[in-house]
């Protein structure tokens, strides 16, 4: 049986940041994954200013295309419309099946590609599948972790899940503008992202008890956005009927829900950490990596409450110390 300090279980955002810390302060840590990276990994990849700094990636290090996001927002099937707004520092898009397998490699850990199927206490430490052995154990293995299935079970309230439909391909006549739409009927919001090597992400997400209630169908959805992209030019008809898009759930952030037992943590979206906003994962994810390599590490505690709650907080404190500032009386 191999024997290590920490098992990571999951190498994406979550399950590399925390291996690259430990591994940055010389500890022992070993990552498995059933998959081989790099793996394809649907997602509209934002990432901000804030996950560039928490990653360490500085100008010129990212290898891959990282494409500045001029973000447009739209409200539609509403009496009023904003046909943008600005939102706090700056976006970028990336393409997950490159910046993860990336990420990954730069942790410098070991990787084994295994699929996780038993998790099990002996004593000290905690034995997975009668193969590996460990005394810290890290869930980062995404919505469905093995670990979060074996050990909190009851962790996932059906009531706050997120469901998405998408399609990343190769659209060169795609523009250059991210754009968001926000729709009556849609508990949700729907994107646009452009990406790097002439992609472009297409897709939506909505909050799965909302479209129960409404007796509506997501694919539905879904077609009818991109019937919308048609007819206002941003998309070709062959294009649109020729897309066969990739569904995959998701949780949104909440402040309750168990995320650790005896040296056992669960991160990203194994812990349902995604903003409550606009359901943004990545920076949460990086945030609670690094926060539980700091709990292993003696040097803090992995705190879910001091993640990133809101996609656009900033823009929001923004807003309320300019109103502030216009009801301030002159000096």
């Amino acid at each position: 049986m191999r024997e290590v300090e920490t098992i990571v279980v999951g190498g994406g955002p979550a399950g590399s940041t925390c291996a690259r810390r430990l591994r940055q302060l010389g500890r022992d840590v070993l990552v498995l994954d059933k998959a081989r990276f790099p793996r394809l990994k649907l997602c509209a990849g934002w990432i901000t200013e804030k996950v560039l700094r928490d990653l360490e990636i500085g100008p010129g290090d990212y290898p891959h295309p990282m494409l500045p996001l001029d973000i447009r927002s739209h409200l539609r099937g509403l009496p009023f419309g904003l046909s943008w707004f600005p939102t706090p520092g700056k976006n970028f898009s990336i393409r997950r099946v490159e910046f993860d397998a990336w990420l990954l490699a730069r942790s410098g850990a070991e990787v084994v590609q295994h699929d996780v199927r038993t998790v099990r206490r002996d004593g000290a430490r905690w034995i997975v599948d009668d193969a590996f052995a460990c005394r810290w154990l890290i869930g980062a293995g995404g919505t469905m972790c093995p670990v979060r299935r074996a050990l909190f079970p009851n962790q996932r309230p059906k009531s706050r899940q997120i469901v998405t439909l998408e399609k990343e391909f190769a659209y060169p006549s795609r523009e250059e503008a991210c754009r968001l739409y926000f729709k009556r009927g849609l508990v949700g919001y729907a994107w646009v992202v452009p990406k790097g090597d002439g992609h472009v992400n297409i897709g939506l997400g909505a909050k799965a008890k909302y479209l129960r209630k409404s007796g509506t169908n997501i694919h539905d959805h879904f077609r009818a956005f991109l019937d919308d992209l048609v007819r206002e030019g941003r998309l070709d008809a062959a294009t649109a009927d020729g897309l066969q898009e990739t569904g995959h759930p998701y949780y949104l952030f909440t402040r309750d829900g168990e995320v650790r037992l005896d040296h056992c943590l669960l991160i990203g979206d194994a812990a349902g950490l995604a903003t409550m906003d606009l359901g943004e994962g990545i920076g949460p994810a990086v945030e609670s990596g690094l926060m539980a390599a700091d709990e292993i590490l003696g040097r803090g505690t992995w705190d879910k409450s001091k993640v990133t709650l809101f996609s656009l907080a900033g823009l929001a404190q923004r807003f309320m110390r300019a109103a502030n500032r216009r009801h301030m009386p002159a000096a």
